[in-house]
């Protein structure tokens, strides 16, 4: 008999940290939301494109694509449309699919993303981490596209708080 623990080989210290990641993300996702009176939801933000309902729309939104984000690294394929027209699309989706939007549906639309991203966190083997694709003409690895939506996070947590004077 050996003094090893049998489940020490399938404890991930990168997923462990990815999880980590997520879950404080979501944390503070839903700390910046709750922080949001009325008359914040529909200010200007510090990103010209958007107000703060449309960021906090986005950011559910965007956390839709991090499973698939992933299946592409997985396969070695990705989807790389110009990037005017993605930019375009995604400015354009996020004024239309963020009409009407209020806090307790938006925070529903990331925690069901949430979910969705844990659960593909899930599958990803220790072999798979640096697998990889150019998605959206960016170089990306299973690992990066976990960590893009925290890095996501905190850009537009700065935009909205630059927009509610609370830098």
């Amino acid at each position: 008999m050996t003094d090893t623990d049998p489940t020490a080989s399938t404890i991930s210290p990168t997923r462990e940290a990815i999880r980590a990641e997520l879950e404080a993300t979501r944390s503070r996702y839903h700390e910046l939301l709750n922080s949001l009176s009325d008359e914040d939801w529909n200010k200007k933000s510090g990103n010209p494109a958007w107000n703060v309902r449309q960021l906090m729309w986005h950011l559910a939104w965007a956390g839709g694509f991090t499973a698939s984000g992933v299946e592409a690294c997985r396969k070695g394929e990705g989807s790389n449309p110009p990037n005017w027209i993605a930019d375009a699309a995604n400015t354009w989706i996020t004024r239309i699919g963020s009409r009407g939007a209020k806090r307790p549906s938006v925070g529903e639309k990331y925690d069901a993303a949430n979910q969705k991203v844990l659960a593909s966190l899930e599958s990803v083997r220790e072999d798979e981490w640096q697998k990889g694709a150019r998605v959206f003409n960016q170089d990306m690895t299973i690992e990066k596209t976990f960590r893009d939506m925290v890095e996501h996070f905190q850009e537009h947590e700065a935009d909205i708080k630059k927009g509610l004077g609370r830098n």
